[in-house]
């Protein structure tokens, strides 16, 4: 089966997991959403940034795809 990954990342270091969609929009309006979101840690600004990438081969016995 086809999915998209949504893949995150904080200041450029790998956020925690992924998340597979069946279908493009809903991966991608995940990806609007959270994309450049910014808080405040330690006096320095975090940024979240987020992309939509398409995984051509999932098996969905062994990820979770919504």
């Amino acid at each position: 089966m086809t999915a998209f990954m949504l893949y995150c990342t904080l200041n450029g270091f790998v956020a925690e997991g992924a998340i597979y969609f069946r279908n493009v929009n809903d991966c991608l309006m995940y990806e609007k959403k959270l994309s450049n979101q910014t808080f405040m840690k330690n006096n320095e600004e975090q940024v979240y940034d987020c992309i939509c990438k398409v995984i051509p081969k999932v098996d969905p016995d062994k990820v979770r795809v919504y």
